[in-house]
């Protein structure tokens, strides 16, 4: 009898104590593709995020991945894993060109920590406002904000098989090696852990250790520049190899455009026409690009043109500079946004000077060019034909209503499109 009672003490101390997070945001079950996405008000238009910061407790979660598997963070903490979760999007730039650097965590320590992303909200839509700032913003690869569960699942297999891209996987670096799990119908995940490209590390305890505003980003578009590879060495006690930082700017760089791609494309009238290249830092020093568009010559105040280093800039705004470390290569594209009224063929041309911030070689200029050449298929005249209308939008697709004498898009649901002045 002693000895029994002697083993009911002893049981419990070899119980694992479970980790303790705060209650969970959701979203307990698998949501159906025909579930309708929330309404999603921007940040910058009163939607509160209050950042978690490092010490935090993190909140409890379920997410399902494309083929409906779903983790829940508590249940991974338990297994002794520590986690690395990134957000992103398949319209967020700088997700698809920091892919690589969470396989390559995973590829190393898969075995102490779990890695995997969250695809939430697009983080630049077609037509439709950014989810952070609020504003509108050249989209590429051109996607829609998803109305439905099953199209945000739809937006991901694209991006699992390089949809879109000219020419196909284009738009993601290397094959995607870790699980991507899905936010839910109405956008908790982002609601709470925000985006469109931040990173969490957490201990096993469920507790914050470190927090990238940007995801391993050395040259992030606001806020400090972050290594991952850092982070992990101090919570693991490691050495990686890959914690370096650019604490000098005396190196040198090439401009390249991609084997896959053209400094001239061209397309049909109502195509984003894509040239990409990349700038290559061919030093053992870190170098400052400073990037310059010197010249926009479109056919019409209809057309845009805008560049994106690391993260796409408004099509109004003509420079920007890019840090790149020693052996690195960051991306670099240049689109035109056609009119889809102009029966063509035009030509827009840009010219683009990329310099040295250090003043040590001559300054590099490329041309690209966005030549139209069909007409556009995109309007019909049916007049007298009773259709039913979908949607209004100005000449960029951006949602619309009748503007006086400025020219709009009534779009009908059997997919003709008309155009319409108003004079007042």
């Amino acid at each position: 009898m002693k000895k029994l009672i002697l083993i009911a003490f002893v049981l419990p101390l070899l119980i694992k104590a479970q980790v303790q997070l705060l209650p969970s945001i959701g979203i307990g079950s698998l949501p159906n593709d025909t579930d309708s996405v929330c309404p999603i008000v921007p940040r910058a238009q009163g939607n509160p995020w209050t950042q978690v910061h490092v010490g935090d407790t993190m909140a409890d979660f379920t997410l399902y991945d494309i083929s409906g598997n779903a983790v829940t963070l508590s249940s991974v903490l338990n297994t002794g894993k520590r986690v690395l979760m990134v957000a992103g999007s398949y319209t967020c730039p700088i997700f698809r060109n920091h892919m690589s650097d969470l396989n390559a965590v995973a590829a190393q320590f898969g075995n102490q920590i779990e890695c995997f992303a969250v695809y939430e909200v697009e983080a630049h839509p077609t037509g439709s406002a950014q989810p952070s700032s609020g504003n509108l913003n050249p989209s590429n690869p051109p996607y829609n904000q998803p109305n439905t569960y099953g199209e945000r699942k739809s937006n991901l297999q694209d991006l699992l098989n390089g949809a879109n891209g000219p020419p196909a996987g284009n738009y993601i670096p290397v094959p995607v090696s870790v699980p991507i799990y899905i936010d839910g119908p109405c956008n908790q995940w982002w609601q709470y852990y925000n985006g469109p490209n931040n990173a969490y590390l957490i201990d096993t305890n469920g507790v914050l250790f470190a927090y990238h505003n940007w995801f391993n980003n050395s040259n992030p578009p606001n806020g400090p520049s972050t290594n991952i590879w850092c982070d992990i060495d101090s919570l693991l006690g490691v050495n990686s190899g890959g914690c370096t930082q650019v604490t000098s700017l005396n190196g040198t760089f090439d401009f390249q455009i991609k084997v896959t791609s053209s400094a001239s494309v061209s397309g049909n009238p109502g195509d984003v026409l894509d040239c990409f290249g990349e700038l290559i830092n061919t030093s053992n020093d870190g170098v400052k690009v400073n990037i310059m568009r010197q010249m926009n010559d479109l056919p019409s105040s209809t057309w845009e043109s805008s560049m994106c280093v690391t993260f796409c800039l408004p099509s109004t705004q003509d420079t920007t500079s890019a840090i790149v470390a020693a052996g690195d290569t960051i991306d670099f594209s240049f689109h035109f946004f056609t009119d889809p009224l102009m029966q063509g063929p035009d030509t827009a041309r840009a010219r683009v000077r990329f310099m040295n911030d250090n003043g040590s070689q001559s300054p590099i200029y490329k041309m690209f060019r966005g030549i139209t050449v069909g007409n556009s298929t995109y309007i019909l005249d049916n007049t007298g034909v009773e259709r039913k209308l979908k949607m209004i939008v100005d000449i960029l697709g951006r949602d619309s209503k009748p503007i006086p004498n400025s020219p709009v898009l009534y779009i009908y649901e059997d997919g003709t499109v008309e155009k319409r002045i108003v004079v007042n």
